[in-house]
This record gives structure tokens, C-alpha cells and sequence, in this order.
């Protein structure tokens, strides 16, 4: 028997977690699996990807979050699997296959072929069928209700200290470490160049951050730099690149986690390389007055 909850929970942000951690609780003491159903991707990617703003948790890193809350068992889906499915035989499935004794999920909630099912008749299934149905309201915080839309817009508008409020983490960008031009090195600031993992990511804001990053079980931080490159380059392809305050690590091949804890300043075309060496030079400063400044430790 299981108790289940079941939506894209990009960002495995603080209302999904305090949904979530009321379902681990109600499973724990009734003898249920607590599982989660995760979709890929939601539904306004699919129908008008063009307008979306970009995925802040790949279906992987949402696994993992979900299971350090108490999940047990996560199933990823395609939600476009089950969209043409009849709202009543979408829950018959929930039942039958996945053998659901309890549901946990948000205020507006919908599911079935055109989201025709609703909360009532959930509850009303729930009756006939023996399950229980727990509705989590909408999670406000400061005024606002915390969503995954929001947290996109505000981590787009380069405002991850906002973010990681929300998040009850900071945001982060992880990937693959790999080998570029060196001209970071060449100007005396050596640099680690990411190639993130999985697709439809959203993208910060252009401009130089202030990250953190563990390494060899050590806490180091470094100011990113994630934009266009226009000093040096003309492809317009977005990059991100790290420049760690305490030196330099051999990490080519290596994966790498970095959290964006702060923006410093937006990206900016430089007339020449000494010039681009002293504007980093001062973000390095400006990161070392900002670790100073504040208790990032506690984060």
C-alpha cells in the first residue's frame, strides 16, 4: 500500500516540501511507502515550449531532493503519457497499479484528458474506492504565494537570493568540468568551465555571481561568471564559468555543484583583455568583502 503525491515539483521548493513531508509522516504511521510521482516536465512546456521558462531542477535532482525529504520510492513520467487518459480511469490506475491508499496534493490540483478531474471528484472516488485525499493549500510567504513560476522569473531576473528564500536552499548549476581555451588563465584568473546536465534549464540572468561550491569535502567559493562572453566570443552561445578565490583544482572530467548565493553585476562587453582582467579582479574583491560581510555558512 502506498501513499502517494504526484506533480512536477521543479525546484522541490519550501511548499512542495511541506507537502510532501506531511505525506512521509501520514505513511510512516499507517504503514504505507511514501512515493512520489514526478512528471518531467509540466504541462505549459509541452503545449508552448517557445514560452517556457526553463526547468530550475532536472527529473534527477528532484529524485534525489524528494528522497532526502523521506520519499522512498520516486517514479518519473512523461506527463504526455498519460494525457489523454480519462480523469476516472487515470485514478483507477493510481489504485490498481500503484496500489494507493492515501494522496497528498495541492489546492489546484487537475488531471485526467483536459484537466476534467478535479479535488471533489478525487474525494468522491476516494469514498468508493477506500483512499484518503489530504489538500495542501497555497503556501504563502511574505505575501506571496510560493510557486515554481516564480522562482523561474526570479532566478531570471538574476535575483537568486530571493530564490533560494523560496527554495529553502540556493539555486544551483551542476555539470561537467570541462577543457576550454585557458584565457582565464592566461589574464591570471583560471577558470572552470561547466557544461550543465539535462535539457529546458532556466537560464540566470547574464552577469558575474558569487558561488559556492564542495570540493574534496572542503567548502570553497568562487565568482561565476554566466552569459554570452562578449569580450571574447561571437557565437552567442551561453556559458558558465568559475574562478575558485582560494586556487586553482584540477576538476576537468569531473562533475561539479556550484549554488549561486548573490549577484554581483551583469555581464559587460570589455574594450580589451586587460580590461576584462581588471573588472574581475574587483569582482574577486568584492566576493572576498561579501563572505566577510555575511554568514553564508548557515545557508
Amino acid at each position: 500500500m502506498r501513499s502517494l503525491t504526484i506533480g512536477v515539483f521543479d525546484g522541490v521548493h519550501l511548499g512542495h516540501t511541506y507537502m510532501v513531508k506531511k505525506m512521509v509522516n501520514y505513511a510512516i504511521a499507517h504503514h504505507q511507502i511514501p512515493t512520489a510521482i514526478v512528471f518531467e516536465m509540466p504541462y505549459e512546456a509541452i503545449v508552448d515550449p517557445k514560452s517556457f521558462e526553463g526547468l530550475i531542477t532536472t527529473p534527477q535532482e528532484r529524485v534525489e531532493l524528494l528522497k532526502k525529504i523521506g520519499v522512498v520510492d520516486v517514479i518519473v513520467q512523461d506527463l504526455r503519457e498519460i494525457a489523454e487518459m480519462n480523469e476516472r480511469a487515470y485514478v483507477d490506475l493510481l489504485v490498481n497499479k500503484y496500489e494507493m491508499k492515501s494522496i497528498y496534493i495541492g489546492y489546484d490540483f487537475k488531471f485526467g484528458k483536459r484537466a476534467k478531474g478535479d479535488i471533489d471528484l478525487l474525494r468522491e472516488m476516494g469514498k468508493i474506492m477506500g483512499f484518503t485525499v489530504d489538500v495542501t493549500p497555497k503556501i504563502i510567504e511574505g505575501g506571496v504565494r510560493i510557486s515554481s513560476s516564480l522562482i523561474r522569473r526570479e532566478i531570471r531576473a538574476g535575483r537568486v537570493d530571493v530564490a533560494m528564500h523560496f527554495l529553502g536552499r540556493p539555486f544551483s548549476i551542476s555539470g561537467t568540468v570541462f577543457r576550454e581555451r585557458g584565457i582565464g588563465s592566461k589574464i591570471g584568473f583560471p577558470t572552470a568551465n561547466i557544461s550543465r546536465e539535462g535539457t529546458n534549464l532556466v537560464v540566470p540572468k547574464y552577469g558575474v555571481y558569487l558561488v559556492r561550491s564542495t570540493i574534496d569535502g572542503s567548502i570553497v567559493y568562487g565568482v561565476m561568471g554566466i552569459g554570452v562572453r562578449p569580450t571574447t566570443d561571437t557565437d552567442g552561445n551561453v556559458t558558465y564559468e568559475v574562478h575558485f578565490l582560494d586556487g586553482e583544482y584540477k576538476l576537468t572530467g569531473k562533475k561539479l555543484k556550484v549554488e549561486l548565493l548573490e549577484f554581483m553585476r551583469p555581464e559587460m562587453k570589455f574594450k580589451d583583455l586587460n580590461e576584462l582582467k581588471e573588472a574581475i579582479r574587483k569582482d574577486v574583491e568584492r566576493a572576498h568583502e561579501l563572505i566577510f560581510q555575511k554568514s553564508y555558512e548557515q545557508i
